[in-house]
């Protein structure tokens, strides 16, 4: 389900600060929640039933049902996959980020639960079950608009693992992309439009990328029928000071344009500053584009969003572009995160009718 330049999140909506710590997101354990464990599910529905509703009011045409439900979205797979110890931690931490154009904040405006060690590989890493269709079916009782899911991908998984078991990065990363093929074929018969792999430690340690080459995420998405996205980035917004454009962002376009099976590649755009030119490194793919800052909180203006959606269709027809946010709005006050996603609609149909397209898709997956 993606017509000319659909409009979609990529990653989380606004998660209220009375639900989690946004500093603490990366704990293991739940710790980061600030509801009672009886109570949490409960809110985490009223949550995601904001999001949605948000998402209908700004008439966005693919929905998400704003990830409330997961702390850190690789967390929430690694607590419930088969093979890994997340209770005796490794004592090691994630190595530095290779994207030399980002840069932190300082260490103390937010945190990350590697500094306690990584959840250990103690087996062979295996698919116990659905671990997000319960999210989905919930955001269809709520929406007759299509849903896009989003789940972590092979090689951010591996970059969280402590591997005592495989002890070599392709097996390993071929194994955590298998189990995760299940889920998505179960997101697939769950009835998910759209298919999303969550993966920006392609980037952030593309000498891995290099060296393992595509076969996991074709590994990922083998066998399914929907549309499927692998989302590349430089990570939030929220712990990031500034980022420019890195020399291996186009790099890694090409590798993912090189990946057959792929419908599409969605890729932080706006806070980068990014030209049209890079979109020349994706092929014949589809591009889902991030058009809103998720590093400030001032609203971009629709005539902002139109001027970059035109420049961009310099380089890439408007059936294979698609209007997004950059990924992560999780951390943002929900007026903020509403007024951008307003923003990024009202931009992209000043587009759509320059070019005689409907201004609103069939509501159907």
């Amino acid at each position: 389900m993606l017509h000319p330049l659909t409009t979609q999140l990529v990653g989380s909506y606004t998660k209220p600060e009375w639900l989690i710590k946004h500093n603490e997101i990366y704990r293991l354990g739940g710790r980061a929640w600030r509801i009672e464990p009886d109570v949490l599910e409960s809110a985490q529905g009223d949550v995601a039933r904001l999001s949605i509703y948000d998402q209908e009011r700004a008439g966005m045409d693919l929905l998400t049902d704003g990830e409330p439900w997961r702390s850190a979205w690789d967390r929430h797979f690694i607590s419930k996959l088969g093979g890994l110890d997340t209770a005796r931690l490794a004592n090691i931490v994630v190595p530095p980020s290779e994207i030399g154009t980002v840069t932190f904040k300082k260490k103390g405006e937010w945190s990350r639960e590697d500094d306690d060690g990584l959840p250990r590989v103690v087996g062979p890493i295996e698919w116990l079950g659905p671990m997000t269709v319960k999210e989905l079916e919930f955001a269809k009782r709520h929406t007759n608009r299509p849903l896009k899911t989003q789940i972590v991908g092979p090689f951010t998984m591996v970059d969280r693992l402590a591997d005592e078991y495989y002890r070599d990065e392709f097996e390993i990363a071929m194994a955590v992309a298998a189990a995760l093929n299940k889920e998505l074929l179960a997101l697939e018969e769950a009835g998910a439009a759209v298919l999303h792999i969550d993966d920006p430690v392609m980037h952030s340690r593309f000498s891995r990328s290099k060296r393992l080459g595509i076969a996991p995420i074709e590994q990922m998405i083998e066998g399914l029928t929907k549309p499927t996205t692998v989302h590349v980035c430089y990570g939030y917004a929220y712990s990031k000071e500034s980022k420019a454009p890195s020399s291996t962002y186009p790099e890694l376009l090409e590798l993912l344009a090189s990946c057959r099976s792929l419908t599409a590649m969605s890729i932080e755009y706006e806070q980068p500053g990014h030209k049209p030119d890079l979109l020349r490194h994706c092929g014949d793919k589809h591009v889902v584009l991030g058009l809103l800052d998720l590093g400030t909180t001032n609203i971009e203006t629709p005539e902002h969003i139109a001027s970059r959606i035109r420049q961009a269709l310099e380089v890439i027809p408007p059936d294979r572009l698609h209007p997004s946010s950059d990924c992560g709005m999780w951390h943002l006050p929900r007026e903020v995160a509403f007024g951008k996603i307003q923003s990024l609609v009202k931009g992209t149909d000043i587009v759509r009718r320059e070019l005689g397209l409907p201004t609103s898709w069939p509501m159907t997956g």
